[in-house]
């Protein structure tokens, strides 16, 4: 899909929004940029229409860029090995950005290429976001290097210019990601999710090494330079935390505020295993989506998957089962599943792997939305007339193969 073709998709979708029950929805809910440039505003709203239309947008880290038992192959997919199709989400990692002298990220991924891919993805349709697994600014380790550095980064700290010079290369980085004709470029819309899973230990900006208010403050001067300071209104704020939190306050206990944040998300591995786990994740996905809907924001998985997928059946008969809604019910607007490093550490599916068949069942799903079907799901947006939807929970738990269509897409 070309760029222009994406953008009307887009504008045909937020344009159907504004004559349904959806407007009120749609807007209500305004952006941390005030400034956001349309095509980013559009996004956004899109992926409010995806939640009313009860679908789910599927991505995939590092997709385009290896897999298993390849590297740096045009037209490269380990998803579009097994379905035929490229997922509607691309995830990429930024860590080692930060260094003035870094080709590549932590995984090893060119920067160059990173963007080159990029910008292939949007171009056909897809979503992009980033997250950025940062060294430790104090001691100089990797991100799960857990002495405390954010009272560091802050301003007046120590390494407070380290952290804007890191801010000033990402601002580069992104900068330089445009799509569309020599007239008509502009910038590609990015899904950032800065510091995350910070409900967790493991890094070094987690709940055990920073306060609430240490947090809240990296994050609001995070936003503040990015937008004010370097002018960068392509940006979706991703606020985003581990599945360990219990309640609403717990959730919200780092939460910089309605002002500061566009999506709130989480993360997920320990549920996703088996039908218990995914009991527990539809918990979660419940009390995150009451309190989004109150905030009027978007919500998403924003990272999961069962490393080597040992379950032949687990796509249909484990994952899909957490993030199915119920008959007129929003959904969530997307889940991302990790990386495919190699054939002993990998999330996703690949030709010939034991889950192969079964992630082409879910890939037929009238829920799953992938790649190809961004455009038709934007004109079937525009058609469909109906209200935000309300009433039954966001997900329910189905059992046996019976209970999930398969039909073509």
């Amino acid at each position: 899909m070309s760029a222009p073709d994406f953008m009307k998709a887009f504008y045909l979708s937020v344009a159907m929004m504004f004559g349904t029950g959806m407007a009120v929805f749609a807007q209500s809910s305004q952006l941390v940029d005030r400034q956001a440039e349309k095509n980013t505003r559009q996004v956004y709203q899109f992926l409010m229409g995806i939640e009313n239309e009860g679908k789910v947008l599927i991505g995939h880290q590092d997709d385009l860029a290896y897999g298993v038992g390849w590297k740096d192959v045009k037209g490269g997919s380990d998803v579009k090995g097994v379905c035929g199709d490229y997922p509607a989400v691309y995830g990429w990692e930024l860590g080692d950005l930060e260094h003035a002298d870094a080709v590549q990220n932590l995984d090893t991924v060119n920067f160059r290429k990173m963007k080159g891919w990029i910008k292939e993805g949007y171009k056909r349709g897809g979503i992009i976001t980033l997250s950025w697994h940062m060294d430790n600014f104090h001691t100089g380790g990797s991100a799960w290097d857990t002495t405390a550095a954010v009272r560091d980064i802050l301003p007046g700290g120590p390494q407070h210019d380290a952290y804007t010079a890191s801010l000033d290369r990402f601002a580069d980085f992104v900068g330089d990601l445009k799509a569309g004709g020599f007239l008509k470029r502009k910038n590609i819309p990015i899904l950032f999710r800065p510091f995350h899973e910070h409900t967790g230990f493991w890094f070094w900006w987690g709940n055990t090494h920073v306060t609430p208010d240490e947090y809240k403050a990296l994050w609001q001067f995070t936003v503040r330079y990015l937008r004010d300071v370097k002018g960068l209104h392509n940006l979706i704020y991703v606020f985003n935390t581990d599945e360990n939190f219990l309640t609403e306050e717990d959730y919200l206990r780092f939460y910089p505020g309605d002002e500061w944040v566009d999506m709130l998300t989480m993360d997920s591995y320990g549920s996703v295993k088996d039908l218990t786990g995914i009991a527990r994740l539809k918990q979660k996905l419940q009390l995150l989506r009451e309190v989004a809907d109150r905030k009027g924001k978007p919500i998403a998985l924003a990272e999961t998957g069962y490393m080597g997928i040992p379950q032949p059946d687990w796509w249909t008969q484990v994952l899909l089962q957490g993030i199915l809604p119920e008959p007129g019910a929003k959904s969530i607007s997307y889940v991302l599943f990790w990386r495919n490093a190699n054939d002993h550490h990998y999330f996703g599916p690949y030709p010939n792997q034991v889950s192969a068949a079964d992630f082409r069942a879910f890939y037929r799903h009238p829920v799953t939305i992938f790649e190809k079907e961004v455009k038709p799901l934007s004109r079937q947006i525009r058609k469909n007339r109906k209200t935000t939807p309300t009433g039954p929970p966001l997900i329910t738990l189905q059992s046996g193969s019976d209970s999930i269509p398969v039909g073509d897409k």
